[in-house]
């Protein structure tokens, strides 16, 4: 059986999708199983998966659902004691596996591993460090925080005993992993890395360019976080709206969106 599960949503990756792959099969841990959900693409990623030979990688074909229902349906599937989650734009470095395997070997109170993400320029291929945790401890009021201390996206290696039937917002097409992890992280501690586990490619269209959509994104997290149980406390719920609206106003005044960014800053709370 494997012992780490990979689980990898594609739509319309055939791109990059080649290279993401590749990354895990080149990884200095080799006791993996790497379930690709192909989320109902029209390029050629079918075909790219399809040819796969390597038995340690799943496929799985489905009509296009969403992203957070890609990542569920290899949920329901894995079978490692433990789950790392890749886009299939991204690049694992080699000893990212075992490097997060590692920290979650060394202290069982431990069920979250994170590391370093350098920057992949996707013209020149150049790497640049990106992202750095800081943080040790329960990650809860943290991520409340969207404290960037303990999160840059879907990099965490998880135990799969914490997630039990919780499963990602299938409604949610942005901050979905953040919403994911704010329903399993009171359940263990937090630890880290300084080692590079995530090349995040940079250089063409991303979610992070939808504005629009992550501000919606955002506004679904913060009704998310509202909806938990137990319930977060009210200067949790002030501090990650107040940090919500500081980010879409910065992030649509950058743009020259300045109506957009007005309307961030008068708008009301949801209740």
């Amino acid at each position: 059986m494997p012992l780490i599960s990979v689980i990898m949503p594609a739509y319309n990756a055939a791109r990059f999708i080649s290279e993401a792959i590749a990354s895990v099969m080149d990884q200095t841990w080799t006791n993996w199983e790497l379930i690709v959900v192909n989320d109902g693409s029209t390029d050629g990623t079918s075909t790219i998966l399809d040819r796969m030979t390597d038995p340690r990688i799943r496929v799985l074909h489905q009509e296009n659902q969403g992203v957070s229902r890609a990542r569920n349906a290899a949920l329901e599937i894995m079978r490692g004691e433990y789950v790392a989650f890749l886009d299939a734009d991204d690049v694992l470095p080699p000893s990212s596996l075992r490097a997060r395997l590692d920290v979650l070997r060394e202290s069982p109170s431990v069920g979250f591993a994170d590391g370093a993400v350098w920057a992949l320029d996707d013209t020149t291929r150049e790497l640049a460090p990106l992202y750095v945790p800081t943080f040790s401890g329960p990650p809860f009021n943290e991520l409340m925080c969207l404290s960037a201390t303990c999160f840059f996206g879907p990099t965490w290696m998880i135990r799969r005993s914490i997630i039990g039937d919780r499963r990602f917002p299938p409604h949610m097409k942005h901050a979905e992993d953040l919403a994911f992890y704010l329903s399993i992280c009171r359940d263990a501690t937090y630890a880290h890395t300084d080692e590079p586990v995530l090349h995040y490619r940079r250089g063409h269209g991303s979610a992070m360019s939808d504005l629009q959509g992550l501000d919606r994104g955002y506004q679904a997290l913060f009704r998310h976080a509202s909806a938990l149980v137990p319930a977060p406390t009210d200067h949790q719920l002030r501090t990650m709206w107040a940090r919500i609206q500081r980010m879409m106003f910065r992030g649509f005044l950058k743009r020259g969106a300045l109506l957009s960014a007005v309307r961030v800053l008068l708008r009301s709370r949801p209740t």
